[in-house]
C-alpha cells in the first residue's frame, strides 16, 4: 500500500528488467522489448503479499517474471511468461515458500 494513503495501492512503471521490492504492488511493464521482471525471494516475503504485474501494450515481446532464486516457483514452474502480441496480466501470492499465480489474463 502507498505510505500516504492506506486505501491505495502503489504503481510502478517499468520498461526494461527489474526486480520488484516491498513497495511495489501494481506493476505495468511496457513491452518495448522483451525482458524478465525478478519477484522477491519467496522465503524472505510474508505470506500472502500480493504483486500485479500488467503488461500494458500490445507489442511483440514477452515479459518474463521469474522467482529470485532457482527454488522459488510460479505455480510449480520457473517462469511465468505474458505473451507477445496482447495485453496480459498476472496477481501473483507468495505462500513463504513458493509464487502463485491466482489470476491471469
Amino acid at each position: 500500500m502507498s505510505g500516504t494513503d492506506p486505501q491505495a495501492f502503489t504503481m510502478r512503471a517499468v520498461s526494461a528488467a527489474a526486480t520488484l521490492g516491498a513497495t511495489d504492488y501494481v506493476v505495468t511493464a511496457t513491452a518495448t522489448s522483451a525482458y524478465t521482471i525478478t519477484l522477491p525471494d519467496s522465503e524472505s516475503t510474508v505470506p500472502g503479499r500480493p504483486y500485479y504485474i500488467v503488461k500494458d501494450n500490445a507489442a511483440a515481446n514477452a515479459i518474463t517474471i521469474a522467482g529470485a532464486d532457482a527454488g522459488d516457483t510460479i505455480n510449480g514452474a520457473t517462469t511465468l511468461v505474458l505473451a507477445s502480441g496482447a495485453f496480459h496480466a498476472a496477481m501473483l501470492v507468495n505462500d513463504g515458500n513458493n509464487w502463485w499465480a491466482v489470476a491471469l489474463y
